[in-house]
Protein backbone atom coordinates (compact mmCIF):
# COMPACT_ATOMS: atom_id res chain seq x y z
CA UNK A 1 0.00 0.00 0.00
CA UNK A 2 1.30 3.46 -0.94
CA UNK A 3 1.92 5.69 2.06
CA UNK A 4 1.32 9.41 1.58
CA UNK A 5 4.07 11.95 2.01
CA UNK A 6 4.64 12.78 5.69
CA UNK A 7 4.08 16.40 6.82
CA UNK A 8 6.77 18.59 5.27
CA UNK A 9 7.42 21.99 3.80
CA UNK A 10 5.95 22.91 0.42
CA UNK A 11 9.48 23.16 -1.01
CA UNK A 12 10.42 19.64 0.13
CA UNK A 13 7.19 18.24 -1.26
CA UNK A 14 7.73 20.02 -4.59
CA UNK A 15 11.26 18.65 -4.84
CA UNK A 16 9.92 15.14 -4.27
CA UNK A 17 7.28 15.57 -6.95
CA UNK A 18 9.85 16.99 -9.38
CA UNK A 19 11.88 13.80 -8.96
CA UNK A 20 8.78 11.61 -9.31
CA UNK A 21 7.65 13.39 -12.49
CA UNK A 22 11.08 13.16 -14.09
CA UNK A 23 11.38 9.46 -13.23
CA UNK A 24 7.96 8.76 -14.74
CA UNK A 25 8.73 10.54 -18.02
CA UNK A 26 12.11 8.82 -18.28
CA UNK A 27 10.29 5.51 -17.85
CA UNK A 28 8.16 6.43 -20.87
CA UNK A 29 11.30 7.20 -22.87
CA UNK A 30 12.87 3.84 -22.06
CA UNK A 31 9.60 2.16 -23.02
CA UNK A 32 9.59 3.99 -26.36
CA UNK A 33 13.16 2.89 -27.06
CA UNK A 34 12.50 -0.73 -26.16
CA UNK A 35 9.34 -1.04 -28.27
CA UNK A 36 10.97 0.05 -31.51
CA UNK A 37 8.80 -0.54 -34.58
CA UNK A 38 6.38 -2.70 -32.56
CA UNK A 39 5.08 0.48 -30.96
CA UNK A 40 3.14 1.58 -34.04
CA UNK A 41 0.94 -1.53 -34.12
CA UNK A 42 -2.74 -0.57 -33.79
CA UNK A 43 -4.26 -2.51 -30.93
CA UNK A 44 -7.51 -1.03 -29.59
CA UNK A 45 -9.84 1.97 -29.39
CA UNK A 46 -9.45 4.43 -26.54
CA UNK A 47 -12.16 6.24 -24.56
CA UNK A 48 -12.64 8.77 -27.39
CA UNK A 49 -13.18 6.09 -30.03
CA UNK A 50 -9.76 6.63 -31.61
CA UNK A 51 -7.49 3.71 -32.43
CA UNK A 52 -4.57 3.54 -30.04
CA UNK A 53 -1.18 2.14 -30.93
CA UNK A 54 0.83 -0.25 -28.82
CA UNK A 55 3.22 2.63 -28.05
CA UNK A 56 0.39 4.89 -26.82
CA UNK A 57 -0.73 2.30 -24.31
CA UNK A 58 2.67 1.08 -23.18
CA UNK A 59 4.04 4.60 -22.68
CA UNK A 60 1.13 5.27 -20.32
CA UNK A 61 1.71 1.95 -18.58
CA UNK A 62 5.35 2.88 -18.05
CA UNK A 63 4.39 6.19 -16.44
CA UNK A 64 1.70 4.60 -14.29
CA UNK A 65 4.02 1.82 -13.12
CA UNK A 66 6.65 4.39 -12.20
CA UNK A 67 4.15 6.46 -10.24
CA UNK A 68 3.01 3.39 -8.32
CA UNK A 69 6.51 3.03 -6.86
CA UNK A 70 6.37 6.45 -5.21
CA UNK A 71 4.44 7.74 -2.16
CA UNK A 72 2.12 9.93 -4.21
CA UNK A 73 -1.56 8.99 -3.85
CA UNK A 74 -3.35 10.46 -6.83
CA UNK A 75 -6.05 10.08 -9.44
CA UNK A 76 -4.57 10.37 -12.90
CA UNK A 77 -6.62 11.05 -16.03
CA UNK A 78 -5.08 9.52 -19.13
CA UNK A 79 -5.99 9.36 -22.80
CA UNK A 80 -5.80 5.60 -23.21
CA UNK A 81 -6.70 4.32 -19.71
CA UNK A 82 -9.23 6.89 -18.49
CA UNK A 83 -9.12 7.69 -14.76
CA UNK A 84 -6.73 5.58 -12.69
CA UNK A 85 -6.47 5.71 -8.89
CA UNK A 86 -3.02 5.16 -7.38
CA UNK A 87 -2.80 4.72 -3.62
CA UNK A 88 -5.37 5.33 -0.89
CA UNK A 89 -7.09 8.64 -0.20
CA UNK A 90 -5.68 10.54 -3.19
CA UNK A 91 -4.63 14.11 -2.51
CA UNK A 92 -3.12 14.84 -5.93
CA UNK A 93 -4.39 14.84 -9.51
CA UNK A 94 -2.53 13.94 -12.67
CA UNK A 95 -3.02 14.18 -16.44
CA UNK A 96 -1.26 11.89 -18.88
CA UNK A 97 -0.98 11.45 -22.64
CA UNK A 98 1.16 8.47 -23.60
CA UNK A 99 2.05 9.69 -27.09
CA UNK A 100 1.00 13.18 -28.14
CA UNK A 101 1.45 13.35 -31.89
CA UNK A 102 0.44 9.80 -32.74
CA UNK A 103 0.31 10.61 -36.46
CA UNK A 104 3.98 11.62 -36.39
CA UNK A 105 4.81 8.58 -34.28
CA UNK A 106 3.17 6.29 -36.80
CA UNK A 107 4.64 7.86 -39.94
CA UNK A 108 8.00 9.14 -38.64
CA UNK A 109 8.87 7.04 -35.61
CA UNK A 110 12.29 8.04 -34.36
CA UNK A 111 12.42 11.05 -36.70
CA UNK A 112 9.42 13.34 -36.17
CA UNK A 113 8.82 15.22 -32.92
CA UNK A 114 6.23 13.70 -30.58
CA UNK A 115 6.19 13.11 -26.85
CA UNK A 116 4.75 11.81 -23.62
CA UNK A 117 2.99 14.45 -21.51
CA UNK A 118 2.53 14.42 -17.72
CA UNK A 119 1.12 16.96 -15.30
CA UNK A 120 0.80 16.64 -11.50
CA UNK A 121 -1.49 18.96 -9.53
CA UNK A 122 -2.25 19.65 -5.88
CA UNK A 123 -5.70 18.43 -4.82
CA UNK A 124 -8.12 16.19 -6.66
CA UNK A 125 -10.22 19.02 -8.15
CA UNK A 126 -7.51 21.53 -9.08
CA UNK A 127 -7.45 24.90 -10.73
CA UNK A 128 -4.85 25.24 -13.44
CA UNK A 129 -2.66 27.32 -11.12
CA UNK A 130 -2.45 24.35 -8.72
CA UNK A 131 0.15 22.61 -10.91
CA UNK A 132 3.23 21.18 -9.19
CA UNK A 133 5.01 19.51 -12.11
CA UNK A 134 4.36 19.61 -15.86
CA UNK A 135 6.55 17.98 -18.48
CA UNK A 136 7.10 16.75 -22.02
CA UNK A 137 9.39 13.84 -22.88
CA UNK A 138 10.37 14.39 -26.53
CA UNK A 139 11.47 10.93 -27.56
CA UNK A 140 13.34 11.57 -30.79
CA UNK A 141 15.17 14.70 -29.62
CA UNK A 142 15.95 12.96 -26.30
CA UNK A 143 14.96 16.10 -24.42
CA UNK A 144 12.83 16.23 -21.29
CA UNK A 145 11.22 19.65 -20.82
CA UNK A 146 9.60 20.33 -17.46
CA UNK A 147 8.36 23.06 -15.18
CA UNK A 148 8.25 22.95 -11.36
CA UNK A 149 6.07 25.18 -9.18
CA UNK A 150 7.90 28.40 -8.22
CA UNK A 151 11.22 26.95 -9.40
CA UNK A 152 11.27 27.51 -13.14
CA UNK A 153 11.32 25.51 -16.36
CA UNK A 154 14.17 23.37 -17.59
CA UNK A 155 15.31 21.05 -20.36
CA UNK A 156 17.20 17.89 -19.50
CA UNK A 157 19.29 16.52 -22.36
CA UNK A 158 19.51 12.74 -22.09
CA UNK A 159 22.59 12.61 -24.30
CA UNK A 160 24.76 15.16 -22.53
CA UNK A 161 23.00 14.56 -19.19
CA UNK A 162 22.83 18.30 -18.60
CA UNK A 163 19.93 20.38 -17.26
CA UNK A 164 19.46 23.94 -18.51
CA UNK A 165 16.90 26.61 -17.52
CA UNK A 166 14.60 27.66 -20.36
CA UNK A 167 12.57 30.82 -20.92
CA UNK A 168 9.98 32.08 -23.36
CA UNK A 169 11.01 34.55 -26.06
CA UNK A 170 11.33 38.29 -25.33
CA UNK A 171 8.64 39.09 -27.92
CA UNK A 172 6.04 41.53 -26.60
CA UNK A 173 4.50 42.83 -29.83
CA UNK A 174 2.09 41.15 -32.23
CA UNK A 175 3.16 41.97 -35.77
CA UNK A 176 4.07 40.17 -38.98
CA UNK A 177 7.40 39.11 -37.45
CA UNK A 178 5.77 37.31 -34.51
CA UNK A 179 6.17 33.55 -34.93
CA UNK A 180 2.87 31.72 -34.57
CA UNK A 181 1.77 28.09 -34.35
CA UNK A 182 -1.89 27.32 -35.14
CA UNK A 183 -3.52 23.93 -34.63
CA UNK A 184 -5.29 23.74 -37.98
CA UNK A 185 -7.00 20.40 -37.40
CA UNK A 186 -10.05 22.01 -35.76
CA UNK A 187 -12.36 24.27 -37.78
CA UNK A 188 -12.85 26.65 -34.86
CA UNK A 189 -9.11 27.37 -34.87
CA UNK A 190 -9.19 28.18 -38.56
CA UNK A 191 -12.05 30.62 -38.02
CA UNK A 192 -10.78 32.16 -34.78
CA UNK A 193 -7.06 32.33 -35.55
CA UNK A 194 -5.99 31.37 -39.07
CA UNK A 195 -8.33 33.65 -41.02
CA UNK A 196 -7.74 36.84 -38.96
CA UNK A 197 -3.97 36.29 -38.96
CA UNK A 198 -3.63 35.78 -42.70
CA UNK A 199 -0.40 37.44 -43.80
CA UNK A 200 1.28 36.95 -40.42
CA UNK A 201 4.24 34.63 -39.79
CA UNK A 202 2.38 31.32 -39.43
CA UNK A 203 4.83 28.47 -38.87
CA UNK A 204 4.55 25.02 -40.42
CA UNK A 205 1.64 23.08 -38.93
CA UNK A 206 2.67 20.16 -36.72
CA UNK A 207 0.22 17.34 -36.02
CA UNK A 208 1.40 17.50 -32.43
CA UNK A 209 0.43 20.07 -29.77
CA UNK A 210 3.43 19.30 -27.61
CA UNK A 211 5.79 20.56 -30.35
CA UNK A 212 4.05 23.93 -30.30
CA UNK A 213 4.16 24.13 -26.51
CA UNK A 214 7.78 23.01 -26.36
CA UNK A 215 8.76 25.71 -28.84
CA UNK A 216 7.03 28.37 -26.74
CA UNK A 217 8.78 27.19 -23.56
CA UNK A 218 12.14 27.05 -25.36
CA UNK A 219 11.70 30.57 -26.71
CA UNK A 220 11.89 29.52 -30.36
CA UNK A 221 8.34 30.69 -31.18
CA UNK A 222 6.00 33.27 -29.69
CA UNK A 223 2.37 32.10 -29.91
CA UNK A 224 0.56 28.75 -29.99
CA UNK A 225 -3.13 28.97 -30.85
CA UNK A 226 -5.55 26.08 -30.46
CA UNK A 227 -8.71 25.01 -28.62
CA UNK A 228 -9.89 22.85 -25.73
CA UNK A 229 -11.14 19.31 -26.40
CA UNK A 230 -10.96 15.72 -25.16
CA UNK A 231 -10.31 16.42 -21.47
CA UNK A 232 -7.70 19.11 -22.25
CA UNK A 233 -4.92 16.66 -21.42
CA UNK A 234 -2.31 18.49 -23.48
CA UNK A 235 -3.11 21.93 -22.07
CA UNK A 236 -3.13 20.73 -18.46
CA UNK A 237 0.05 18.70 -18.90
CA UNK A 238 2.05 21.71 -20.14
CA UNK A 239 0.43 24.57 -18.22
CA UNK A 240 3.11 24.69 -15.53
CA UNK A 241 5.90 24.31 -18.10
CA UNK A 242 4.67 27.39 -19.96
CA UNK A 243 3.95 29.40 -16.81
CA UNK A 244 7.32 28.70 -15.19
CA UNK A 245 9.12 29.58 -18.43
CA UNK A 246 7.51 33.02 -18.36
CA UNK A 247 4.52 32.43 -20.61
CA UNK A 248 0.77 32.50 -20.13
CA UNK A 249 -2.29 30.62 -21.40
CA UNK A 250 -5.58 32.52 -21.80
CA UNK A 251 -8.87 32.06 -23.63
CA UNK A 252 -9.32 33.97 -26.88
CA UNK A 253 -11.30 36.60 -24.95
CA UNK A 254 -8.58 37.05 -22.35
CA UNK A 255 -9.48 34.84 -19.36
CA UNK A 256 -6.35 33.52 -17.64
CA UNK A 257 -6.63 29.74 -17.26
CA UNK A 258 -4.86 30.00 -13.88
CA UNK A 259 -8.13 30.49 -11.98
CA UNK A 260 -10.23 28.09 -14.03
CA UNK A 261 -11.07 24.57 -12.76
CA UNK A 262 -9.51 21.80 -14.83
CA UNK A 263 -12.44 19.39 -14.50
CA UNK A 264 -15.14 21.74 -15.79
CA UNK A 265 -13.46 24.22 -18.15
CA UNK A 266 -13.78 23.21 -21.80
CA UNK A 267 -13.80 19.49 -21.13
CA UNK A 268 -16.19 18.61 -23.93
CA UNK A 269 -16.37 21.89 -25.87
CA UNK A 270 -14.08 23.77 -28.21
CA UNK A 271 -12.88 26.96 -26.53
CA UNK A 272 -10.11 28.77 -28.44
CA UNK A 273 -7.03 29.36 -26.26
CA UNK A 274 -3.89 31.43 -26.66
CA UNK A 275 -0.48 30.36 -25.38
CA UNK A 276 1.84 33.36 -25.45
CA UNK A 277 5.43 34.13 -24.54
CA UNK A 278 4.23 36.95 -22.27
CA UNK A 279 1.10 38.56 -20.85
CA UNK A 280 1.72 41.65 -22.96
CA UNK A 281 1.75 39.58 -26.14
CA UNK A 282 -1.34 37.67 -25.02
CA UNK A 283 -3.20 40.95 -24.34
CA UNK A 284 -2.28 42.30 -27.77
CA UNK A 285 -3.42 39.08 -29.43
CA UNK A 286 -6.77 39.16 -27.59
CA UNK A 287 -7.36 42.77 -28.69
CA UNK A 288 -6.40 41.98 -32.28
CA UNK A 289 -8.77 39.01 -32.46
CA UNK A 290 -11.63 41.00 -30.91
CA UNK A 291 -11.36 43.46 -33.80
CA UNK A 292 -10.77 40.98 -36.58
CA UNK A 293 -12.85 37.83 -35.95
CA UNK A 294 -15.78 37.96 -38.37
Amino acid sequence: MIQAFPPQSVRTRTNDIERIGIDALLAAFHCHESLGANGIEMVQKNQFGDMAMHGDIEAENAVLDSLKHHPLPLVIRSEEHGDIKIGDNPSYFGVLDGIDGSAWYKSERGIGRYGTLLGIYMGTDPLYKDYLFCGIMEHTTKRLLYGVKDKGSFVYDLVSKTTTPIHTSPTRVLNTQTTIHIDQYWEINKKTFLSPLKGYHILDYHLCSSVHYANIALGSSDLALECTRKNNLEIAAVFGLIHEAGGIIVTHDGKDLSDLPYKTFGQSSYVPVITAASKTLADQTVKFLAKNIS
